[in-house]
């Protein structure tokens, strides 16, 4: 487990079209480690694979869920717009450099509060970004292309919204952000300095809404203790903001519900464990297919079913 405050980013899911395209970029690229390789429990003949750092701390973790035969998204108000990765300090050029040895165009610029980022989109087109931090905890990536220093978990998404409205009060009050800063119509609000501890919302005005497909953001996952410590994040929306909670979604690795926030982004709020070494040992994660005991008996049929994955 993380030891920053339980609060912040959790984990991040982007829906993908073809998933080992999707595994050769997180991993074989990124230099992300498979935390787990399992399947979407409500469809079980698609994978659902986590990659992130370390053993899947809450804060380091995007999920990709694969969906057979997807359409490509579409990007709009009321979306994540971008999911940002921690990047070592000094290490974008080398990082510019293993993307443009992979095929992987990007480009630099500074984010609205002077940080410099490294902008680029997955294979599906999920548009990521890496920001450089103050910290460094090197060792190196070495797989294919130049070598560089491995990413060091979320640095923060970025959502479009039409206006300021309750989503930035839910974010203070019920998840303990606190607001950092203004900047040309950006607002970014932090939880902690470490892994998932930010988020970005950036107002645009009246827009169209983006559609839910490949390459989009399907939700975005907030920390929550445990059960009870969630319980009393969920009587907060429902009493101070009457949102609508869905009932708790269990994943085996944590436990969640979700709500839509008012700006129109899907939020679910996870609990921190038990974790992704519940079922595999630590050094062993992502290595084998899991399945929920529900689904233990059809093992031989969704092997059959599910293209491999190394």
């Amino acid at each position: 487990m993380s030891q920053v405050n339980a609060r912040g980013i959790h984990h991040v899911t982007t829906i993908v079209g073809d998933v080992r395209r999707s595994a050769d970029f997180y991993r074989g690229v990124l230099g992300l480690k498979r935390v787990k390789k399992t399947v979407c429990y409500d469809d079980p003949g698609s994978y659902h694979v986590y990659y992130g750092a370390e053993f899947g701390s809450p804060g380091t973790v995007i999920s990709t869920l694969a969906w057979n035969c997807v359409t490509a998204g579409l990007v709009g108000v009321g979306e994540v717009v971008q999911t940002a990765f921690r990047a070592p300090p000094h290490s974008l050029g080398q990082w510019a450099n293993r993307l443009d040895s992979c095929g992987v165009p990007s480009r630099s610029q500074m984010s609205p509060f002077g940080e410099r980022m490294l902008c680029f989109a997955d294979p599906d087109g999920t548009s990521l970004a890496l920001v450089e931090t103050l910290e460094d905890q090197s060792s190196e990536v070495h797989r294919d292309g130049p070598t560089v220093r491995p990413l060091q978990g979320l640095h923060d998404v970025t959502l479009n919204v039409r206006e300021e409205d309750a989503t930035i009060d839910i974010l203070q009050e019920v998840f303990d952000f606190g607001l950092v800063s203004r900047k040309d119509g950006s607002i970014r609000l932090a939880a902690h300095g470490g892994p998932g501890g930010a988020i970005t919302l950036r107002v645009i005005g009246k827009s169209s809404r983006g559609r839910l497909g490949g390459g989009t953001i399907r939700h975005v996952a907030f920390r929550s203790r445990d059960i009870d410590d969630r319980s009393e994040m969920v009587e907060k929306l429902r009493s101070a903001y009457g949102m609508a909670v869905s009932d708790p979604i269990e994943r085996t690795y944590l436990s969640a519900v979700g709500f839509r926030a008012p700006c129109g982004v899907l939020f679910e709020i996870a609990t921190d464990g038990p974790g992704f070494a519940v079922d595999e040992a630590p050094e062993r994660l992502g290595e084998h297919l899991k399945l929920p005991a529900f689904l233990e008996d059809r093992r031989a049929e969704l092997q059959a079913i599910l293209p491999p994955l190394s």
